[in-house]
């Protein structure tokens, strides 16, 4: 049972994430919060952002940044989670230090699992079979040990956040002229999110 949220920014999604949590039946308090992308990042404050709108739902917040913790330590609190909230940065990052820990297929086997799954923009896109589309959006150089753009392939479907949202209207209307006429784009904005449940999916 797939139980997911996706977003393009926590903070601007608040009201959904709180009918997710209702709709959901959502009792469990605590969240491993995970802020890697943000690492190679000059902005981060999203970050704070998101922290605290889910601490006013009500949320205690484990924080763990992938990169600085060994491997045995994430794997544990992976393991151990009830809801894994991944925050937005740069997806090619984020995937790389997901490997280099081998939590990719824990992730996926833990959402399979039915652990609950939040996830900001890059959190988002790693979902997706593929990340290369999100390139004009993310420095894919930011990730020199990335050997491959294979994403944990969670979802049929291409998450397109911040869709003609500052700073990337630009980038993601090229991502989408480029790509949408191969690929099953899914664009959202700052105020939109995903619910995935199960295999259906809708954009609130």
């Amino acid at each position: 049972m797939k139980t997911i949220f996706l977003t393009s920014y926590i903070a601007g999604t608040t009201q959904q994430l709180a009918d997710f949590i209702q709709k959901n039946q959502i009792n469990s308090k605590n969240v491993l919060f995970i802020p890697t992308a943000g690492n190679v990042e000059s902005y981060t404050g999203y970050i704070d952002e998101g922290k605290a709108a889910l601490q006013q739902l009500g949320f205690q917040l484990e924080l763990l940044d992938i990169a600085s913790v060994d491997t045995q330590q994430c794997h544990q609190a992976f393991a151990a989670a009830e809801i894994i909230c991944i925050a937005g940065g740069n997806t090619f990052y984020l995937l790389q230090q997901l490997k280099r820990k081998n939590l990719d297929q824990l992730l996926v086997y833990r959402i399979a699992q039915g652990c609950i799954y939040i996830g900001e923009s890059a959190g988002a896109i790693i979902l997706a079979a593929d990340i290369e589309y999100s390139s004009m959006m993310d420095d894919s150089s930011l990730a020199p040990q990335l050997e491959n753009y294979a994403g944990l392939n969670v979802i049929d479907f291409y998450p397109l956040p911040h869709y003609i949202e500052e700073p990337f209207a630009d980038s993601v209307q090229q991502i989408y002229a480029k790509y949408s006429n191969h690929l099953k784009l899914i664009p959202f904005n700052n105020q939109q999110a995903i619910i995935i449940s199960n295999h259906d999916y809708t954009v609130v």
